[in-house]
């Protein structure tokens, strides 16, 4: 004859398993990022993305990946204007400082487009890792979860064990 186990083991496991199935669920969206669309293979896509994102004022999706291209070529215009602006205007002052100003122009066009690249390149990563840190913390959520559910079954088994008596006292007979 099977023995057919308590309903309870039944209760436990299918919460470990609904657990496991939800954390994979969970892992494999947290990998798996869809992607924001590209500006130059499909500008139209990319626009109603990034006018969405700028116009999200609840900031209720992240638009941080949609955005960083326009960021990054209004960056890259500005580490061309500003060398041009500043050559431009010290060549109306004076032709040394042009002439000065013209040969600091490119590394300083160079520098500012390097600091808007290390800039934006340090808000994707710390952007990445807190949707992994938000992924993180609801893995925790669930595994709290599914430990609290465990917890007090084994209470209770703890309990009912320290109440059975696996001994008796005898009394001792007088010593001779």
């Amino acid at each position: 004859m099977v023995e057919v186990p308590d309903s309870a083991e039944f209760e436990t496991e299918s919460r470990w398993i609904a657990w496991k199935e939800s954390a994979s669920k969970r892992f494999a969206r947290g990998t798996d990022e869809p992607e924001p669309a590209e500006p130059f293979e499909s500008p139209r896509a990319w626009s109603a993305d990034a006018a969405r994102g700028l116009l999200d004022v609840q900031f209720h999706r992240p638009a941080t990946r949609t955005l960083l291209p326009l960021a990054y070529m209004l960056g890259l215009a500005f580490a061309i204007g500003i060398p041009i602006a500043l050559t431009v205007l010290m060549w109306q002052v004076s032709a040394v400082l042009g002439v000065l100003t013209g040969l600091i122009a490119i590394p300083l066009g160079l520098t500012i487009a390097a600091v808007v690249r290390l800039l934006l390149e340090f808000l994707e990563n710390a952007s990445k890792l807190a949707s992994r840190v938000e992924h993180i913390a609801d893995l925790a959520d669930d595994l709290f979860q599914a430990l609290a559910d465990v917890a007090e079954p084994v209470n209770q088994l703890s309990e009912d064990v320290r109440a059975v008596q696996f001994w008796r006292f005898r009394k001792r007979g007088a010593r001779k």
